[in-house]
């Protein structure tokens, strides 16, 4: 009991800032090689892993890059092979699919209570009934970017606040050639192929209605076994409309892509719609926070500025959809415990303090932490305030299969831009498979 009451006042205290997890003596104690995989690319982490090895002094730090796209198939393979690393830092969908294969930090070691008032309400999803199933580093929200040049010269003094805003914006700003393509876009929507980041807009859309597409419950199975089971929200029907948040985002974006529609500007034979932004041909772009730096050094002539994602109108809450980054340790680390070297390292990269600040700078995002947030949003920056106020509102979602949710909104939206299928019949049967999947039928 004593030892369990040490452990809590030692993650207050670390978690708090108040206490660094390793101090120069308790360095010297640690020995050997801690072996980390992550997304994050391998000439980024290079000077990180010298600074980091440097410090550490008695142990050593080993990365290896792999893309989000392959890391789990990777995993699979090296932990058959007996070579998986000790721990990796990757987006958090990449946690929830390897959930059976983490080591779970104990609420016994980061109280509930503490591990919610030191991040921000994303970390939220990373609580499980069996402890942390990761631990957070950054949140990367989206953001709506915006070409203030356009906006003055069509008479807009601000950028838009709800999604209904767009359409007033549309009327003044679009402009076509003769031949119908457009000299100049307000938005695109209503395609897949053309418009990065078009997945999670449509799931920020139906988070705002939601506040959570996908439940996490536990219960049995068919068989009698007792697990997790997760519930496909996202086209459940509104009580008071009588609409699916899907189906109310799938017609709203197509109506941008309608050419029969007053609102069409976009299509699939338009650019796409990063580039069309920064050489000034698209006057809103939604993407990541971790975008801005790209934009503005693609084309430094490019007037620019970022704001808020637009709101559902009347919402008495904001929300956002943020790309949580997270560091988790696999069950199969030698020796895996509260006391080993990959633990202490992983609590390490969590706490407050010089190298959490550089996973956060090579994620591309902001902190989670919300004592750097408020900070931020004190500074007087304005986007450090546009960023850290994202991140307060930032949500997620039980993102377990990336690549199968992508799939399905391709074929969603060009079943919808063609006409096969109504709004309607495309959110059913998106949300039908999605659940498929959830269930392991794919």
């Amino acid at each position: 009991m004593g030892s369990a009451i040490f452990a809590v006042i030692i993650a207050v205290l670390g978690f708090s800032g108040k206490l660094p997890f390793f101090s120069s003596s308790s360095q010297q104690k640690l020995t050997g090689t801690v072996r980390v995989w992550g997304t994050i690319p391998k000439s980024a982490m290079a000077s990180f892993v010298d600074e980091f090895n440097k410090d550490a002094k008695s142990y050593t730090m080993q990365y290896t890059e792999y893309a989000a796209t392959d890391i789990n198939s990777k995993l699979i393979l090296a932990l058959a092979d007996g070579y998986a690393p000790d721990l990796i830092i990757a987006p958090s969908d990449i946690a929830f699919a390897n959930a059976n294969r983490i080591f779970y930090t104990s609420p016994s070691t980061i109280p509930e209570s503490v591990f919610r008032n030191t991040y921000a309400d994303i970390a939220a999803s990373l609580i499980d009934q069996n402890g942390y199933i990761a631990l957070p580093i950054s949140v990367d929200p989206l953001v709506l970017y915006y070409n203030r040049d356009i906006l003055s010269s069509n008479g807009f003094s601000e950028p838009p606040r709800t999604w209904g805003d767009f359409y007033t914006y549309e009327e003044k700003i679009t402009k076509q050639y003769s031949d119908g393509s457009f000299a100049l876009s307000t938005i695109a929507f209503g395609t897949y192929d053309n418009i990065p980041n078009i997945t999670d807009t449509i799931m920020a859309m139906v988070i705002q209605q939601t506040g959570v597409p996908i439940t996490k419950t536990y219960a049995y199975d068919s068989l009698g076994n007792y697990g997790t089971k997760y519930i496909v929200n996202i086209d459940t029907p509104n009580p008071d409309t009588g609409i699916s948040p899907l189906n109310s985002a799938l017609a709203f974006t197509k109506d941008f892509a309608d050419s029969q529609k007053t609102t069409y500007d976009w299509s699939p034979n338009s650019p796409n719609a990063l580039s069309a932004f920064i050489s000034g041909n698209l006057a809103f772009y939604i993407g990541f926070a971790s975008e801005a730096s790209y934009i503005k050094s693609a084309n430094q002539k490019l007037y620019f500025d970022y704001t808020y994602l637009p709101q559902i109108s009347g919402s008495l809450t904001s929300a956002t959809y943020g790309k949580l980054y997270t560091v988790f340790m696999l069950s199969t680390s030698p020796g895996a415990s509260v006391s080993s070297l990959p633990y202490q390292v992983m609590q390490y990269f969590a706490n407050p303090g010089k190298y959490n600040d550089y996973l956060v700078g090579l994620t591309g995002g902001t902190s989670v932490l919300k004592s750097v947030i408020a900070n931020n949003i004190s500074s007087g920056d304005q986007g450090a305030e546009v960023f850290g106020n994202s991140a307060l509102i930032s949500k997620s979602f039980y993102d377990l299969h990336r690549s199968d949710l992508e799939a399905l909104m391709r074929e969603a939206i060009r079943e919808v831009y063609n006409g096969e299928k109504s709004t309607v019949e495309a959110s059913k049967i998106f949300s039908d498979n999605l659940q498929t999947i959830y269930d392991g039928g794919n």
